[in-house]
């Protein structure tokens, strides 16, 4: 299946909307953002060009998410806005880090499933976000020490970091699986 002009199109200009709103709101955007273009770099060999059937991934992208709020329970707990405001030079509130971390990730996140199931486009966008965010992001959390200061020490949301990447990793496994066997399906019907 050819990339879709028209779809691309639409997220980027989601992608500039996003980095423009974290921004008014006095949120770091860019450490956010990235996990939107590292989605937009796997949506498109994946899941633009292959959309899969959702049932298959539903448990374990749901399994993610939980295991993402659990996450960011911790981090509100231990006051990671302390540590954004200082890794940025940006004043985040802990208002601000609940708004967008507790309440519009997780919808996102779901959303995201939701529209999937419906087989837009956008919303297989929204799952690679949410995975590449889950796979490479929620690691960082053992990086962020050495950021800080140069040791390793902890930092909030450091214990349960690996729950969302880990369960990100093995979605990510499922749905990639799913890719092949479409792709594999549309090769042997364009024979």
């Amino acid at each position: 299946m050819r990339a879709r002009p028209f779809a691309i199109g639409g997220v980027l200009l989601f992608i500039a909307a996003l980095y423009t709103v974290f921004r008014w709101l006095g949120f770091p955007a860019g450490l956010f953002c990235t996990a939107f273009v590292g989605g937009f770099v796997l949506w498109i060999p994946t899941l633009q060009r292959h959309p899969i059937d959702t049932d298959v991934i539903l448990i374990p992208h749901l399994v993610t998410v939980t295991f993402f709020i659990v996450h960011v329970f911790e981090e509100y707990r231990g006051h990671i806005e302390v540590f954004m405001s200082k890794l940025t030079g940006i004043n985040v509130t802990q208002s601000n880090f609940l708004t967008i971390a507790a309440f519009i990730a997780p919808v996102i996140w779901l959303t995201g499933l939701l529209l999937a199931r419906r087989r837009w486009q956008f919303g297989y966008f929204l799952m690679c976000v949410f995975y590449f965010g889950m796979m490479f992001a929620e690691p960082m959390h053992f990086v962020f020490p050495f950021m800080e200061n140069g040791t390793f020490h902890y930092v909030a949301g450091m214990y349960t970091a690996a729950l969302p990447s880990i369960a990100g990793w093995w979605t990510f496994m499922v749905m990639v699986r799913e890719v092949r066997r479409a792709r594999t399906a549309e090769a042997l019907m364009n024979r």
